[in-house]
């Protein structure tokens, strides 16, 4: 052995000191917090799926017919009532959920897309009905003639809260299956460049080992 060969760790030949260690458990550390953080994401979407699938048969129209303050009549439809739009927020719901559990087992990146693609559709599905009470609105309209005897009756329509629930559950698988898809891609990332440095590291050792004559 040379003379002024390094020597670490009371061995000849051993790694120099602050030399980089093939078994460093910092990536995998790393890699495991993306993963988990996957997983987050993909059961949130999930979760909105199912949310905007339930929130279909809640109140989506509602049109009141007043005078005075008091409601003279008051007529709702359920998301499931206006086809085919309820239907529909109902399918991609159960869909997003189902196409989750399919991500969650296989890691295939382009299931995100189609994810997002699903909650963008409910989301958009939904805003779409933002006028569905007008309809039940011009129906009292034209019942209040000669109907209700009052001064000035008026009839008012708004939208209904699981309209906006299905909405912004929509919404939520959107951002939601965008954040899988770029976790799973980071964590794809991470583990080919650690396969990568755990060989160039065993490729040093040897040739280090060949150099110092074993």
């Amino acid at each position: 052995m040379l003379d002024d060969e390094p020597i670490a760790g009371g061995r000849p030949g051993g790694p120099r000191a602050g030399a980089p260690r093939v078994s460093d458990p910092v990536p995998a550390r790393a890699s495991a917090g993306v993963a988990r953080w996957s997983d987050r994401a993909l059961a949130l979407c999930a979760l909105a799926g199912l949310t905007a699938a339930v929130a279909v048969p809640r109140t989506w129209a509602r049109a009141t017919l007043s005078d005075r303050g008091a409601a003279l009549l008051v007529v709702t439809r359920s998301g499931w009532q206006l086809r085919p739009t309820g239907p529909l927020v109902v399918a991609c719901g159960l869909l997003t959920a189902l196409i989750c559990l399919l991500a969650h087992r296989s890691g295939r990146a382009e299931l995100g897309a189609l994810l997002a693609a699903l909650g963008a559709g409910v989301a958009g599905l939904a805003l779409s009905r933002l006028d569905a009470a007008d309809p039940l609105v011009h129906k009292i309209g034209r019942l209040r003639i000669g109907t209700f005897q009052t001064d000035e009756p008026v009839a008012a329509g708004s939208a209904g809260a699981g309209l906006w629930v299905a909405a912004l559950a929509g919404i939520v698988v959107v951002v939601a299956a965008v954040g899988w898809l770029l976790l799973t891609r980071r964590a794809a990332g991470e583990t080919r460049a650690s396969t990568a440095g755990g060989i160039q590291g065993g490729s040093g050792a040897a040739e280090r080992g060949v150099d110092h004559g074993l």
